[in-house]
């Protein structure tokens, strides 16, 4: 897929999965240590880590799945899930669980 239209498929990802859970980012960054909360810059709806628990939110928690959908390799995509896994305050073995239960 072109860079163009990637960027305009995710946007549109974004505001989609946004409508359906409002208070996704807020809720979310409850589960992290106040250093690791993730917010979108300035004009965007999410950043790639927070599109990536929305995809686990939605029940999509294998990586390559996840890599194939967003189109990153399924290296990045464990990476991401490592790092942010990292910072949560929840125990590490139930953070997944717990992003997909945000707001059920």
């Amino acid at each position: 897929m072109r860079a163009a239209s990637m960027k305009a498929f995710l946007s549109r990802f974004d505001a989609i999965f946004l409508d359906i859970f409002p208070d996704f980012v807020e809720e979310f960054n409850k589960l992290l240590a106040p250093e690791g909360r993730i917010y979108p810059p300035a004009g965007e709806l999410l950043t790639p880590e927070l599109r990536i628990y929305a995809l686990v939110r939605l029940g999509i928690t294998d990586s390559t799945k996840i890599a194939a959908f967003l189109n990153y390799s399924p290296q990045t995509v464990y990476n991401y899930r490592m790092r942010v896994r990292n910072t949560a305050i929840v125990p590490k073995k139930e953070f997944a669980t717990r992003v997909q239960e945000l707001m059920t």
